[in-house]
């Protein structure tokens, strides 16, 4: 076997994700996941009694839960050359001398800022399990410490599941999501569903943190579904 192709089934064992099927992922062991996309709320513009109001109203959302919650928060360099080229776009098209110059100006104040600064982008998501299998306690101990498993050995082990069986289990995955973005709206907090396509821009981006921030990247048509 070639030596690229050792290196790709090697990293593809560090991967607990199979697939991803109507805005879910099925890891390798059968199980699935949907991952929820929060706003965030700034504690520090609150007041003392807001702050404890909405941590407490946090603390009573995973008590009410019979499953865990893994909180995922995803710092990336925002590439910010699309909205330089746009600038540099209108720019071209306007008419007035001074518009220009003002626009040449903000232009090469951007680019400066960009090239003395990392300009950040950070997000926070929920990851919301459903495991059909019962796991042994042990196991059950290691999936507390990554809902998608992204940082530790994922087996070589893969379960199939059939239609009946994904339709089944999705069905009890929506029940948790809907339950778990009801009860974040109580606290403020809104929280949309990840679709196919941003979940794999979201692993893309995962697994490549050396590279900008990649969205809106070309996919085959059966991966839009």
């Amino acid at each position: 076997m070639p030596q690229s192709n050792k290196e790709a089934l090697s990293s593809q064992s560090l991967v607990a994700l199979n697939q991803i099927k109507k805005g879910v992922i099925i890891l390798k062991n059968g199980a699935l996941r949907s991952v929820l996309e929060v706003s965030g709320i700034n504690l520090d513009l609150k007041s003392e009694e807001e702050q404890n109001s909405v941590l407490l109203s946090w603390r009573n959302l995973l008590n009410s839960l019979d499953f865990s919650l893994e909180a995922l928060i995803h710092s990336r360099r925002l590439n910010i050359e699309p909205y330089l080229n746009f600038i540099k776009e209108k720019i071209n098209q306007e008419t007035s001398e001074l518009l220009r110059i003002q626009g040449d100006d903000y232009y090469n104040f951007i680019q400066g800022l960009v090239a003395q600064n990392n300009i950040m982008r950070k997000k926070f998501y929920l990851v919301v399990p459903y495991d059909p299998v019962i796991l042994q306690p042990k196991a059950l101990l290691g999936s507390f410490k990554s809902l998608l498993n992204l940082g530790r050995e994922a087996g070589s082990t893969k379960v199939v599941l059939t239609n009946e069986q994904f339709n089944q289990y999705y069905q009890q995955l929506l029940i948790r999501r809907d339950n778990v973005i009801t009860n974040l709206y109580r606290i403020g907090l809104k929280a949309r569903p990840l679709e196919t396509k941003e979940l794999i821009e979201l692993f893309f981006n995962l697994y490549n943190p050396e590279t900008f921030e990649k969205e809106n990247l070309t996919l085959p048509e059966e991966f839009n579904k």
